[in-house]
C-alpha cells in the first residue's frame, strides 16, 4: 500500500472519530477509550487485507520488544546522575512495548504496515518516549518491521475541536510534512 493511501485511510478514520465520538475528546476521556474507537474506524478503512489491533504485545509468538539506546530516551550522552544514580545512557536496552494501535497481518512479521502512538494534549507525560519508540519501530534493522509510524496528539478538553497534530516516521526518522 502506498503512503498516500495509508494517510488517506487514517485521515478518514480520524475524521469519523471526530464526528461520531467528539464527546470523548471534549471530556478528556482516557487515551485507551480514544484509541479503541479510532482502531474501530481504522478497521473499516484498511479493509480485510490487514488486522488493526490496540495494545498488541506479540511479535509472532514472542513478546514485542525493541532495542533502544538510553541516550535516545533521555536526550543525554554517555552518562548522567539522576536521583544520585549514575545512569549510562549509551547502553543498549531491550524494552517490552505495547503500541497504541498497529495495522499488520497477524502471524506475519513482514507485513507490519503501520504503528501508531497517541497522546492527549492534556497528558502530563512527555511525548518524547513515544517519538523515540516510533523511530525504533520503523528502523530498517529492527525486528518489528513497521513500514510507517505515526504520532497523533489529540487536542482534548476543548469546547471547539482542533485537528490533531500528526507526525509521520519511516526508516527510523521523522518524515518532513508535505
Amino acid at each position: 500500500m502506498k503512503l498516500y493511501q495509508i494517510k488517506r485511510r487514517l485521515e478518514i478514520a480520524i475524521n469519523t472519530l471526530i464526528v461520531n465520538d467528539n464527546y470523548l475528546l471534549k471530556i478528556d476521556a482516557n487515551e485507551r477509550s480514544i484509541t479503541h474507537k479510532l482502531a474501530i474506524y481504522m478497521e473499516q478503512t484498511f479493509g480485510k487485507n490487514y488486522d488493526v489491533d490496540c495494545e498488541y504485545n506479540r511479535n509472532i509468538g514472542d513478546v514485542k520488544r525493541i532495542d533502544m539506546i538510553e541516550s535516545r530516551l533521555y536526550g543525554v550522552s554517555n552518562y548522567e546522575v539522576i536521583n544520585q544514580d549514575k545512569i549510562f545512557k549509551d547502553e543498549l536496552v531491550e524494552r517490552s512495548v505495547f503500541p497504541d494501535i498497529i495495522v499488520h497481518k497477524r502471524g506475519n512479521s513482514k507485513k507490519n504496515l503501520l504503528v501508531i502512538e497517541v497522546k492527549k494534549s492534556t497528558s502530563s507525560v512527555s511525548e518524547n518516549y513515544d517519538i523515540e519508540k516510533l523511530k525504533c519501530y520503523t528502523e530498517p534493522n529492527n525486528n518489528l518491521n513497521y513500514e510507517y509510524g505515526v504520532f497523533i496528539k489529540f487536542h482534548t478538553s476543548r469546547l471547539k475541536y482542533e485537528l490533531p497534530d500528526i507526525r509521520w516516521f519511516n526508516e527510523g526518522i521523522e518524515m518532513l510534512p508535505k
